[in-house]
């Protein structure tokens, strides 16, 4: 479960007018233990995975806090910023993208061009393009290797084989020395027949890496390969179960998905269906990943039998996630469900 420091949400606070590039900043910080939290204004001048330093105001000193007692960032947006989020939350991704890109031109702080960064990953996730993410990820954690966005890197967490626009760049990135992109490269190309295993050897030698957020990733890349064999145990799956604590909180989705997914197989479909929660409930940074998720869970539900409560994830899945690859197919089970015998039967009468 995640802990208390990290379930608090990080967020802007989106002004509603253009401010001036001289407005203040300010931060919300409600330090550990403690029930309130104080505003302070300042001027920020990096925002972490670990800390955010700022400049206090008026007296000019330095100060930094913990990420984890964060509770919002107040700071001033261009005009092209508030744009972006316009078109994101109408899920105009193209224009979106777009609009982030004119932004990332006249911003000029360090932590702020992150922040872009990170909604323009956002957006091609949301258009399951990989390869934009994936490039756009790479230019983030060039800036902050152990950026705190780290959980929207493009991984692929399905066991079947894909026709990627990206396998062609992920074969670069695969002999790349740079231990992110192999990680994607690897993620992509390990259900290609033709690279499987060399994808598989890439991810071994990531899952020793000193950068704990590769390493934990590249181990649980590696379940799908168990996943694929089919002859996966009860044992085995409760411990990846236990595996999941080493894996930074932000950073679990993928390896939820692949529980749920061997669960699944296993016939063990209420734990299948609690562990694809998991998803949209706690780590829905990847809206595909997502709603796949919530479809899988739905899923589950219908092979127990629990049919009205697969309906409402169905449903969800529809209303939650219009764009997804999901939404369709989730469409189609709430059809052919409201069709069903089960949903048709008149309740039966009382008697006089």
């Amino acid at each position: 479960m995640r802990t208390s420091s990290l379930t608090i949400m990080i967020c802007f606070f989106f002004l509603l007018k253009a401010m001036s590039a001289s407005a203040q900043d300010k931060i919300e910080i409600r330090p550990d233990h403690h029930v309130g939290h104080a505003t302070l204004p300042c001027t920020i001048l990096d925002f972490t995975q670990s800390e955010v330093k700022v400049k206090l105001l008026p007296s000019g000193s330095v100060r930094t806090y913990p990420s984890s007692q964060v509770v919002k960032v107040h700071t001033p947006q261009t005009d092209q910023h508030q744009q972006g989020l316009k078109h994101l939350q109408a899920g105009q991704f193209e224009k979106a993208i777009s609009s982030f890109g004119e932004a990332l031109n006249v911003e000029n702080r360090a932590w702020v061009r992150r922040e872009i960064l990170a909604l323009m990953i956002k957006a091609a996730l949301s258009q399951d393009d990989y390869l934009k993410a994936a490039l756009r990820f790479q230019m983030m954690v060039e800036n902050e290797p152990n950026s705190r966005h780290f959980d929207l890197i493009p991984l692929d967490w399905t066991i079947q084989e894909t026709l990627s626009p990206a396998r062609s760049a992920a074969r670069n990135w695969l002999t790349s020395n740079d231990e992110v992109k192999q990680l994607m490269g690897a993620s992509i190309l390990l259900t290609a027949r033709d690279y499987e295993a060399q994808a598989e050897a890439a991810l071994r030698s990531l899952a020793t890496s000193t950068n704990v957020n590769v390493q934990q990733l590249a181990r649980a890349q590696l379940w799908r390969n168990r996943l694929k064999a089919g002859d996966l145990s009860h044992l085995e799956l409760q411990r990846w179960e236990r595996n999941l604590s080493q894996i930074p909180e932000h950073l679990k989705a993928g390896a939820y998905f692949l529980l749920g997914t061997g669960y699944a197989l296993l016939e063990r479909h209420g734990q299948a269906s609690a562990c694809f929660l998991w998803i949209p409930l706690g780590y829905d940074s990847n809206p595909q990943l997502s709603a796949l998720a919530n479809l899988k869970a739905a899923d589950s539900l219908v092979a127990m039998g629990q049919t009205a409560n697969a309906l409402r994830l169905y449903q969800e899945t529809v209303a939650r996630y219009p764009h997804s690859a999901s939404q369709q197919i989730a469409q189609q089970m709430i059809d052919q469900l409201l069709k069903s015998d089960s949903f048709n039967e008149k309740p039966p009468t009382q008697p006089n």
